[in-house]
Order: C-alpha cells, then sequence, then structure tokens
C-alpha cells in the first residue's frame, strides 16, 4: 500500500491536509471520503486498507475545523465552504489519478455533506456512499435547543461548546476503539453553534430531495445508531429510486467501519462497487 500525504490550498486560500492510501499497481476507483463531526481523516487508515486490498484508492481531506486544516478548531464559515471542499477533493483526484472513477464517501456529518454535494452540485462521480448520515440526530433535540443553536449561528457563530450525546461508548462496540478515540489529539468533542446549525438544516433541506440523485447510491446505517437516525436515513431513501441500495447492520452503532464486523461490511460495499 502506497500512503501519500498533501496540502491544498482551498477556494478560500486556507491550507487543507489530505492523504491517499493507494495500492501498488492498478486502481479499480478512487473513494473520495468525508469524514463526520471532531475527527479525521487519519481515523480512516484501517478503513482504505481494506479497499486497497480489493484494488480501490482512498482520498480524504481534513474538514475546516477539524485534525490538521488550517482554521479555528470546530468552525466553519457557511455550508459553502463544506461543498467547496469536496470540490477540491474530487478535483485533485482528477488530477492525480486521471480517468480513474471517483467514489463519494460521507460518514455522518461526512455523510450529510456528500448527499447534499450529490443533490445540489451534481457533480461527475461514479457513486455515491453514505454510512450513518446526518439527516437528523437519534435523540431528540428540544425547541429551546434548536432556538439557541440558530440564535448562536447567527450572534457568536464562532464560541465552542461541548457536543451532546458523543460518547465513545456510542460509536461502536469496541472497547479498544474507545480508548483510540479518546486519545487522539486530532479529536475533539466541540461544536459551535454555526456548525450545529448549518449541518442541520441541511439534514432537513436533503430530506424529500432523494430524487436528484442521479448516481448509484449506497447508504447504509446501524440498527442501534444512538447518534444519527437510521429511521431518517430509510425515509430518504424512500424517494431516491431504484439506483439506491438500503442496507440496515442489525445491532451495530455509529461507526460501521470501527465494529467488530468491519471486514464483513467492508467485504458488502466492495461488492456493491464492483458490481456498478
Amino acid at each position: 500500500m502506497i500512503h501519500t500525504e498533501y496540502e491544498w490550498l482551498s477556494q478560500e486560500k486556507t491550507h487543507v491536509y489530505a492523504q491517499s492510501w493507494l495500492p501498488d499497481t492498478w486502481i479499480k476507483g478512487i473513494i473520495c471520503l468525508v469524514h463526520g463531526l471532531g475527527e479525521h481523516s487519519g481515523r480512516y487508515a484501517r478503513w482504505a486498507g481494506l479497499f486497497v486490498q480489493a484494488g480501490f484508492g482512498m482520498l480524504a481531506a481534513d474538514l475546516p475545523g477539524h485534525g490538521r486544516t488550517e482554521g479555528r478548531t470546530a468552525y466553519v464559515k457557511n455550508y459553502q465552504v463544506l461543498l467547496n471542499q469536496v470540490d477540491l477533493t474530487l478535483g485533485k483526484s482528477e488530477e492525480l489519478f486521471p480517468g480513474i472513477p471517483r467514489i463519494l464517501y460521507g460518514h455522518s456529518m461526512g455523510g450529510n455533506i456528500a448527499i447534499n454535494y450529490a443533490i445540489f452540485r451534481k457533480a461527475s462521480i461514479r457513486a455515491l456512499i453514505a454510512s450513518s448520515p446526518w439527516l437528523r440526530l437519534t435523540f431528540r433535540v428540544s425547541p429551546l435547543e434548536l432556538a439557541s443553536g440558530k440564535m448562536m449561528n447567527s450572534l457568536l457563530p464562532r464560541v465552542r461548546f461541548k457536543r451532546k450525546g458523543t460518547k465513545a461508548e456510542y460509536l461502536s462496540h469496541d472497547p479498544e476503539h474507545w480508548a483510540d478515540v479518546r486519545n487522539d489529539p486530532l479529536n475533539h468533542g466541540l461544536i459551535t453553534g454555526r456548525y450545529f446549525w448549518i449541518i442541520h438544516q441541511q439534514g432537513e433541506s436533503a430530506m424529500g430531495h432523494g430524487n436528484k440523485i442521479k448516481v448509484p447510491f449506497l447508504l447504509m446505517h446501524g440498527s442501534e445508531d444512538k447518534i444519527t437516525s437510521p429511521l431518517a436515513s430509510e425515509a430518504f431513501v424512500a424517494d431516491t429510486g431504484d439506483r439506491t441500495q438500503f442496507k440496515i447492520w442489525d445491532g451495530l452503532y455509529h461507526e460501521l467501519h470501527n465494529e467488530f464486523e468491519y471486514r464483513d461490511i467492508a467485504k458488502y460495499v466492495i461488492g456493491w462497487l464492483d458490481k456498478l
């Protein structure tokens, strides 16, 4: 496996950290990964390795406010900056690996971003994958919390808070993974009113627009996800047509790629990709 690190310049003129994992020989496709809230691209190295073994490369960048990408932790100016970064990643994929099919893959908040990108930007991608997308949250957000988030987005968008409902134990069933999450200095448990509000709004905006996704689409969710709602995912795919494959993983939590069954899940995704 070939691992390479990059530093790119965003449309907003900030420095973006990215990395790729590639097979030593022929590449079937490049998976352009969009990670979740509070994490970074490096958390997908093990997951990438399984796809590399199957002939796929993976290219991932740290989102604004995350990992090694320049910017204030847990803050982003607006949602368009996030979509612009997907533009950047897909563009760099074509530049680095010309002619190789591109698959857009988003997890959690990254699933929200990838889905909205496919709906509203209509890029040239071969397929779309979303795992545990943040369309709606599993736990109830009260009207007061929503009003507070909206107010903070407008008045104090850069103020950071500790996130609700994201214990390491909620991510997967693997205790070793819990320790990794807690000890990783590039992870953070923060959120701003800006990040919460724009992701919440775009999750709601995506609902009912699934029919605008015009590429093969795989959406996966753990049935016991305590963070993002599998019911929202099920409702979303009802609109997406026969190009969509929806998979519920019984008993699993939020980070399917970090569950004990991660190899079986990767095999399932690779099998779907190989049939495209």
